[in-house]
């Protein structure tokens, strides 16, 4: 579940990164200066969250990406949006694990039973 709001956030961070060329002071190579690592933290998260670091660092994105909201203010909306859904993804995620842990557990314990009779 975070891996495709990372996903998404990959999109956002783009489309930021071009709302900003146009609509701030910044110029185009502090721009991208930020936004192309942005970019690639978001897609190199995806898939390291294996790592229970990764997850720490995705908090830390999803409050860059509501700070964005200095830059463009409609990112404090946009930023917050992710990162309830960035909440909601972990939450969601962390339930359907343990639902298979013991789903698993079960139909190991239901193997276990029935070589033994």
């Amino acid at each position: 579940m975070a891996t495709s709001v990372l996903c998404f956030e990959v999109l956002v961070i783009l489309f930021f990164a071009l709302v900003a060329m146009k609509l701030s002071d910044l110029g185009t190579g502090t721009v991208w200066a930020i936004c192309g690592p942005g970019m690639a933290l978001a897609a190199l998260l995806c898939g390291m969250l294996r790592k229970p670091w990764a997850y720490q660092i995705g908090w830390v994105l999803q409050a860059a990406l509501i700070l964005g909201g200095f830059v463009i203010v409609d990112m404090f909306f946009i930023g917050g949006f992710f990162a309830l859904l960035w909440y909601w993804g972990l939450k969601a995620g962390h339930k359907i694990d343990t639902e298979k842990a013991a789903a698993y557990a079960a139909y190991e314990a239901a193997q276990a039973g029935g070589a033994e009779g």
